[in-house]
């Protein structure tokens, strides 16, 4: 149940960013006073989130900030989705004697891409193969690598610095792209895995954790198979998951100290049959799934996150019901990517999908005039629907309307649109699983 505070209580956000306003519309409806700390006005801001206050500091100025908190008398800090914000908000709680809902040495499986592949080994947990490159000062690479690989930064999300690799040559560029956005000189170079990848959501409290929603995360044909177009509550194989993955994920979610919270992992398929875990966020997706699964689950994130905020302490009672059947509903966030770098000139057809589908909601990781590097988010849609085909008429509307355009006028969203493996990955569900609600 969830409990009302005082209006004296006071949140910091650390950051505009994902996850923000669903966070602060909670925290607002619960009467409890908002502020934002960000180093850069709400116009020039990438995730545009409004609080009762604005702290202009950057997150960075962790001494400032708890210089402010003490003198305003905040009650909480948190941030939903942002690894560095995360962070702060860890070191931030710590001095202010406030809650935070992991621990550094939990939240360092979801920066440190070793030691979580190390934690799920532990755990008999799959993953894939792993490489060690030699010494590239020399320019020598270890021989016993077979091809195709993926070069990987240790501590990097949403692709950045990811490659795959087809041969020798390719290695090091890839190899040197990884630690070039890394703090770390260590990289990941594993078994390229071929298969479509799925994703799940836990639930945590006192030590306990229910796997809530089980997703598929699907790429348009003939794209890169990492730019995800779409995540949907629509998944075959929950029942070889449930076998094969999910009681030992949760041994290693408790190995690893992830008492409280949200987490999710991310796997493929592979060819062989069988699931191999890719990584893990001790913190909500950046897909924004926590939206659609609100209403498809019957699980709150943001709720459950700002309740341990302000200190209330959910038990293993608490949790959802762990998920055995395919939802009837159909969740979904559908991200348009970028086919290429450039310069977004114009964003069309927004209110048109609007007034057609006034559920539908709409995250910008751009705005015009921003700057794209090729294969990054532009622009998510975020909805559920009564059944698959709603959920796929939405899309359609969706890539009939909305347009992206770079300075040179052309069209750069990467558009899903393989309807027939939605509906093969509906009918193998439905065929092995029964359907829940």
């Amino acid at each position: 149940t969830t409990l009302f505070r005082s209006h004296m209580d006071k949140l910091l956000m650390l950051g505009s960013c994902k996850g923000g306003k669903e966070i602060l519309d909670e925290a607002r409806r619960r009467d409890i006073y908002t502020i934002i700390a960000d180093n850069c006005e709400i116009e020039e801001s990438r995730f545009r989130v409004q609080a009762d206050e604005r702290w202009m500091v950057d997150t960075s100025e962790i001494d400032l900030l708890e210089r402010k908190c003490r003198e305003n008398r905040v009650t909480a800090v948190i941030n939903a989705i942002s690894t560095f914000n995360v962070g702060v908000a860890m070191e931030l709680s710590k001095r202010l004697n406030l809650p935070c809902y992991c621990a550094p040495s939990a939240w360092n499986y979801t920066i440190n891409k070793f030691d979580f592949k190390e934690l799920c080994r532990n755990n008999g947990v799959p993953v894939a193969q792993e490489y060690t490159a030699g010494n590239l000062s020399t320019g020598g690479v270890f021989s016993n690598i077979d091809y195709p690989v993926v070069v990987k930064a240790v501590d990097q999300s949403a692709n950045r610095g990811m490659s795959y690799c087809y041969s020798k040559e390719e290695l090091i560029p890839a190899i040197k792209l990884a630690q070039s956005v890394s703090k770390s000189d260590r990289v990941i170079i594993e078994r390229m895995l071929d298969g479509i990848e799925y994703g799940a959501h836990y639930a945590l409290a006192d030590g306990k954790a229910s796997m809530f929603a089980f997703v598929s995360m699907l790429s348009q044909p003939g794209e890169p198979g990492n730019c995800y177009s779409i995540t949907t509550t629509v998944a075959n194989h929950l029942d070889k998951y449930l076998r094969e993955i999910d009681p030992f994920f949760q041994k290693a979610l408790s190995s690893g100290g992830m008492r409280e919270g949200v987490a999710w992992i991310e796997m493929i398929l592979d060819r062989d049959g069988h699931f191999y875990v890719l990584e893990m966020g001790y913190r909500m997706s950046g897909d924004m799934m926590a939206i659609p699964l609100k209403n498809v689950t019957g699980f709150d994130s943001y709720q459950w996150l700002l309740d341990i905020s302000m200190g209330i302490q959910h038990t293993e009672a608490d949790l959802p019901k762990s998920q055995t059947a395919l939802y009837r509903r159909s969740g979904c966030s559908y991200i348009l990517w970028s086919k290429e770098a450039g310069e977004i000139s114009s964003i069309i057809g927004i209110p048109a999908v609007k007034e057609k589908h006034p559920e539908v909601q709409i995250i910008y990781d751009v705005h015009e005039g921003d700057r794209c590097r090729k294969n990054q988010y532009l622009i998510t849609f975020v909805f559920d629907s009564a059944d698959v085909y709603g959920m796929c008429n939405t899309i359609r509307n969706i890539n009939e309307k909305v347009r992206i355009l770079n300075d040179k006028g052309d069209s750069i969203a990467i558009y899903y649109d393989d309807f027939d493996a939605i509906s093969s990955m509906l009918d193998e569900a439905t065929d092995n699983a029964p359907v829940n609600r």
